[in-house]
């Protein structure tokens, strides 16, 4: 999701008029360092433009994002679409005031952002480690086979993740192994888990997640993910059908060093909400002085169209694309992986939160789709029919003009463009971008929302994995339709051979024109 930090200052500008000129604003960074106390309460606005004018007001605030007093969760789209907008203590009052000066509907969402962290995430175990073995995996259950122990529905560390990935593969070794596709800003290593025995010709689908480091809900469930493939391998058909016949590779957090920091200190909003990498710091001049922040929005920064919509060359926007496309070391470790498997990639699948959205390309302009548009809008239509039959849960699909917000520089949209894949989809996760609490889901909710997203996933995997099945059954056939087809036209085959051994080769169209059969040449019969 959009995370855009503005100036209050601002709004002093737009309340005067619209548009405003930047010189006659005064630029005030408050200092973010962690340790500050922050007076007073965050808060969450939640507005909906009901004119043009209000509308163009807060595309403006969004797209001049110059410092971290406050951010957009949800982005102005349209008007009579609601925005969501969490705002800093110290500048509450100012935004407020803006509001009520402009007429706008608004109400505020949540009072006290910290409050409800508190309340919400407080009690889940996000900072337990398990150092004995038993604790990730129990290597036996009633039937004798392995499991995985993590409990579901709690936010564990990065190095929790990892162990225990680690200990999936050491215990299943035919089954499982663990990938490490690059490093971080900080040092941390990029890993996920593969899935099912790999083969020439097998059909190759990765899942990713935590891109965006505050998306809590998005990791979990793509641990969720990891863990029903381990404990249903045997008694699932459905899932030992996959690992037959696809490679799956999970990557439950792509940005760790942005997830560790969302964790330092996970009752503050301005350390829970952070979205960005935590590359270095990087200053852009805006005209008054030089911008100074640290981070880049990741999944802003592939190299589909970069830099030219839904993201700033401010680097203390949240949405900062950074200095070029794959500057981050994340971004072009992720391209750089996907690129190695071109050719057998046909399912990208990257999780984000929140809206319940099944996003597909392109959506860097509304009405521009990769030739294959109607198979992908056909198959995310039948994935969020059955993603809903769960639960309810009711998503949208479409590109991100058409549904949320343009925006460019994705990963699934360069995997769309540069690597052909056939299934390349975002998915934004619960709650839809009409409920109040954003990111801050409801325990209860993780291992639902999971669920209902592995049954529209489940989709995606079908489709791929029947296509495969039809090759193959065609490859059969084909293969029966050339041995029926195949024999030697002329009597003197075996002779040439004895008398020149090498002639299949030496004369491969000859031979294979008059000997197919006894120079082995069946397969190179072309079926009409």
């Amino acid at each position: 999701m959009q995370w855009v930090i503005i100036s209050i200052n601002l709004l002093v500008g737009l309340v005067i008029a619209l548009p405003f000129d930047k010189q006659d604003v005064k630029i005030d960074r408050s200092d973010t360092n962690l340790t500050k106390k922050d007076e007073g309460a965050f808060k969450v606005y939640r507005i909906v433009p009901s004119t043009n004018k209000q509308l163009l007001q807060m595309i403006h605030l969004f797209e001049n994002a110059l410092s971290d007093e406050a951010d957009f969760w949800h982005p102005p789209s349209t008007v009579n679409q609601t925005i969501d907008v969490m705002v800093a203590p110290e500048h509450t009052e100012d935004f407020s005031y803006f509001l009520d000066k402009h007429n706008y509907k608004y109400k505020v969402a949540i009072e006290d952002l910290k409050k409800l962290l508190i309340e919400k995430e407080s009690k889940i175990e996000i900072n337990r480690f398990l150092n004995d073995s038993r604790d990730f995996v129990r290597l036996n259950d009633d039937a004798g086979g392995f499991v995985s122990r993590l409990r579901m529905g709690e936010y564990y560390s990065y190095n929790v993740l990892v162990t225990w990935m680690n200990r999936i593969a050491e215990h299943l070794p035919n089954l499982a192994q663990t990938v490490d596709i690059g490093g971080t800003t900080e040092g941390r290593r990029i890993i996920g888990i593969k899935f099912g025995r790999d083969a020439p010709d097998k059909k190759i689908v990765v899942i990713d997640a935590g891109i965006h480091s505050r998306e809590w809900t998005a990791i979990h469930t793509a641990s969720y993910f990891i863990n029903l493939i381990v404990n249903s391998r045997e008694t699932d058909s459905q899932i030992a059908s996959y690992l037959d016949h696809l490679v799956i590779y999970i990557f439950p957090v792509l940005n760790p060093d942005g997830y560790e920091f969302t964790r330092t200190e996970r009752t503050n909003p301005r350390a829970r909400m952070w979205r960005k990498s935590r590359s270095l710091e990087d200053c852009r001049f805006d005209g008054i002085e030089n911008a100074c922040c640290k981070g880049v929005d990741l999944n802003r920064n592939f190299g589909f169209r970069w830099g030219e919509i839904g993201s700033s060359h401010y680097p203390c926007s949240e949405t900062y694309h950074g200095k070029s496309a794959f500057s981050e070391p994340e971004s072009k470790a992720l391209a750089d992986f996907l690129t190695s498997l071109k050719g057998r990639l046909t399912g990208y699948i990257t999780l984000h939160a929140y809206s319940q959205l099944w996003i597909y390309s392109y959506s860097h302009r509304k009405n521009t789709y990769a030739p294959d548009i109607a198979d992908t809008r056909r198959v995310a239509e039948k994935a969020v029919a059955k993603l809903s039959s769960l639960y309810g849960t009711k998503f949208n699909y479409g590109t991100g003009p058409e549904i949320i917000y343009a925006f460019s520089g994705g990963s699934t949209d360069w995997a769309k463009e540069t690597l052909k894949v056939q299934y390349s989809y975002t998915i934004e996760l619960r709650p839809t971008y009409e409920d109040w609490n954003g990111f801050v889901l409801d325990r209860n909710e993780l291992v639902p929302t999971a669920k209902e997203t592995w049954e529209g996933v489940k989709v995606v995997l079908d489709e791929i994995e029947g296509t495969w099945r039809t090759s193959k059954a065609r490859e059969v056939e084909l293969n029966r339709i050339r041995e029926t087809k195949c024999f030697d036209r002329l009597p003197s085959c075996q002779l040439w051979l004895r008398q020149t051994p090498t002639i299949c080769q030496s004369s491969s169209s000859t031979m294979l024109r008059d000997c197919a059969r006894s120079c082995h040449l069946c397969h190179m019969i072309t079926i009409s």
